[in-house]
């Protein structure tokens, strides 16, 4: 909200400057030319007197005076040479046309020298500036305003635009549409806004497909359990020998366990977006980091016939991480690997440009390329490997991807062609 509020102090006080400033640019032009044409008016005038006194006798002359200044209604009046004292470069303003324009605390006032009479100065005192026009002085003010008006109206389009747009997307996302996002452009006076607006429609669109992806999963698994324990009960209802009853019951309680684990890790899955907000970051060296977890897993490994190869990099990454999170993704995808392996897994770290680039690679049957698009979406099992004995529900891959979403990063699963097995990139910002 900075940027609105330092967009609109800019744009009022800059309109009120630039208007104030042309305004005052027209004004100071009108009145310096009404001022240099009133002063040519009056130089002619003292021109013209001094002209007409040169011809009038010195006894006569100051009588003269009077009369001119009383004819054009100014006060003309004559002043003794030698009580002015001018430097010489003024003294020659005053045989000049128009005389010499000087300026006293009662205004402006021309001087003028009268031939055949040197003793004298013709002096005009000009009239002060007449009241302001105050026609003009609201016309003045209302242009201010206007002009500020306009300025703010051409700021807030932008704003009254992006908020139209902001309230058109947001009752198609009402209505439905929850694919729908608002277009950001970094010239947005509310970019963060509409930046929150986005992250919260994709935040809501992604948790209603979780819900809508939970509630298809349970309908669907959660029949195989309820039917056995239905024929179980009646099983043991049917028979009158205690043996088989307890055999019959001893399944019951699988199945029984079998629907904790899996309510379980629906309602894991279904909480993992409250985690966004409680993630813990802090800096860790990868190459460490990936050799701890892979002493982790080299007993299992070993278990299976599998040889954990990790290649790390020759030089020191680290990266912003959740350790727990990450290392329960990272874990998944090892395990998976293990799983699949026929004889090796291999790890390896790079850094790409302004990337950190994790790759994991088996040697496996690899994934059915039909498969790729859909391997992490929840509750997808590929293959027959794992079977529902084992207790996994497809939620692996899933929790994976959704950790990668979190850090900024993503998880592209592919087929390796030189060790013929399934390959996870996992791609990370540098930061």
């Amino acid at each position: 909200m900075r940027r609105l509020y330092l967009s609109a102090i800019f744009a009022v006080l800059g309109a009120i400057f630039a208007i104030g400033w042309g305004l005052d640019l027209l004004v100071d032009d009108q009145d310096q030319g009404n001022a240099g044409d009133s002063t040519a008016t009056y130089q002619r005038i003292i021109d013209g007197a001094a002209n007409q006194l040169a011809n009038v006798s010195a006894p006569n002359i100051e009588q003269q005076t009077l009369v001119i200044g009383g004819y054009f209604s100014l006060n003309l009046q004559l002043k003794r040479s030698n009580s002015v004292a001018l430097p010489p470069s003024l003294r020659q303003q005053l045989l000049q046309p128009g005389g010499l324009l000087l300026a006293s605390q009662d205004g402006s006032y021309l001087l003028k020298h009268i031939a055949n009479h040197p003793q004298y100065l013709l002096q005009l005192q000009l009239p002060l500036s007449e009241n302001p026009n105050h026609d003009s002085d609201l016309l003045l003010t209302i242009l201010l305003y206007l002009g500020v008006c306009i300025i703010i109206i051409l700021w807030s389009l932008p704003l009254t635009r992006r908020l139209y747009l902001l309230n058109n997307t947001a009752a198609k996302f009402g209505a439905g549409e929850f694919s729908v996002r608002l277009p950001e452009s970094r010239f947005s006076y509310i970019h963060l806004l509409e930046r929150s607006f986005n992250r919260m429609a994709m935040q809501i669109e992604n948790l209603l497909a979780d819900n809508k992806i939970l509630a298809r999963s349970l309908s669907h698994d959660i029949r195989t359990p309820i039917a056995c324990l239905r024929f179980g009960i009646e099983a043991a209802l049917d028979t009158d020998s205690l043996d088989k009853k307890n055999v019959y019951l001893n399944r019951m309680d699988s199945e029984i366990t079998r629907m904790e684990q899996m309510t379980s890790a629906f309602l894991e899955y279904a909480g993992l977006e409250r985690q966004v907000g409680s993630l813990k970051l802090q800096q860790v060296e990868l190459n460490q980091w990936l050799v701890l977890v892979c002493d982790e897993l080299s007993q299992f490994a070993e278990k299976q016939d599998v040889v954990l190869q990790l290649i790390p990099n020759q030089h020191n990454i680290s990266c912003a991480l959740d350790g727990q999170w990450f290392h329960r993704a990272i874990q998944n995808l090892l395990v998976n690997a293990i799983d699949f392996a026929t004889a090796k897994v291999m790890i390896t770290l790079e850094r790409q440009h302004e990337n950190i680039i994790i790759s994991i690679i088996d040697d496996g049957p690899g994934i059915a390329p039909e498969d790729l698009a859909s391997i992490f979406e929840p509750f997808v099992r590929l293959g027959t490997k794992r079977t529902r004995e084992q207790g996994h529900f497809g939620l692996g891959l899933a929790i994976t991807s959704k950790v990668m979403s979190w850090h900024g990063g993503t998880i592209i699963a592919s087929n390796n062609s030189e060790m013929a097995g399934a390959c996870f990139t996992l791609t990370l910002p540098l930061k």
